[in-house]
């Protein structure tokens, strides 16, 4: 007979308490804890923060418990322009990051050609600039199950393979 034992060491863990425990049910997903909700669930100084950084009413919503017990809020929708926008906030309303999709003229040159030193050919299927605490990255979506986020002053690639469902 074997006896097997484990424990878990869970260092410098983090918990924030979630606003309605009894209605909101979240799933693991890699790098944190994410459940879509509805818009009725966000909180008003997270749709107030939203609507003014965007100009745009958002259309669906995801919750998420990031690794350290961090709450953040994804909304996401339309601006007046037809394109795309995901923004991050926390509970308070203070926003974390904006993700808009762009026209390719809105790319810097310098951003180009950063990528184009990593893959010459690259066929592009969208543009976004994401501002992250005051910061601009460039996401560049390739038809070649990768995308690129290259920082403004092209300092910083990072490329990423698509997830597929």
């Amino acid at each position: 007979m074997a006896i097997l034992a484990s424990s878990i060491n869970l260092g410098d863990t983090k918990a924030q308490s979630i606003p309605n425990p009894k209605t909101i049910l979240l799933a693991q997903t890699f790098g944190g804890i994410e459940r879509e909700i509805s818009l009725d669930e966000v909180p008003l100084p997270v749709m107030a923060a939203v609507r003014t950084v965007t100009g745009a009413e958002p259309t669906a919503a995801n919750i998420e418990m990031k690794p350290d017990g961090s709450i953040v809020y994804e909304l996401r929708g339309q601006n007046q322009q037809g394109f795309e926008f995901w923004a991050d906030a926390t509970p308070n309303g203070q926003i974390v990051e904006v993700d808009e999709e762009i026209e390719r003229s809105a790319v810097p040159e310098d951003v180009i050609k950063a990528l184009k030193r990593w893959e010459p050919n690259a066929s592009i299927v969208s543009t976004w600039r994401s501002t992250r605490l005051g910061e601009f990255v460039y996401e560049i979506v390739l038809d070649n199950d990768f995308w690129f986020e290259i920082t403004a002053d092209t300092k910083q690639i990072t490329i990423h393979r698509l997830q597929r469902s």
